[in-house]
């Protein structure tokens, strides 16, 4: 399984979550920017350059900025839902060493 490594420290606004991901993931400039969209583009495919399977590695959580910090927990949240529901995600997070 890919591990792709996100970086919570550099994470200080929504849009930073939203530029990690899709950098990691390779996602087109025309990608949506809320998790109906996320979801539609890991569950759906087709979309990102790397597809899943995949493992999202998020460093640093405890580091994420308040502007980012709950888009942070509702992109962990759906990771987690897209796994139980079938998606072959999935998600750990590590606080700083």
């Amino acid at each position: 399984m890919k591990e792709l490594i996100l970086d919570g420290a550099k994470w200080i606004t929504r849009d930073d979550v939203y530029d990690s991901f899709f950098a990691a993931v390779g996602a087109p400039s025309w990608h949506g920017r809320n998790l109906d969209a996320l979801n539609d583009s890991i569950a759906g495919r087709q979309i990102n350059r790397i597809e899943v399977p995949y493992k999202l590695v998020l460093r640093n959580f405890d580091l994420i900025g308040p502007g980012a910090l709950k888009v942070a927990n509702d992109f962990i949240d759906l990771i987690h839902e897209l796994a139980e529901g079938g998606t072959p995600v999935e998600i750990v997070v590590e606080k700083a060493k």
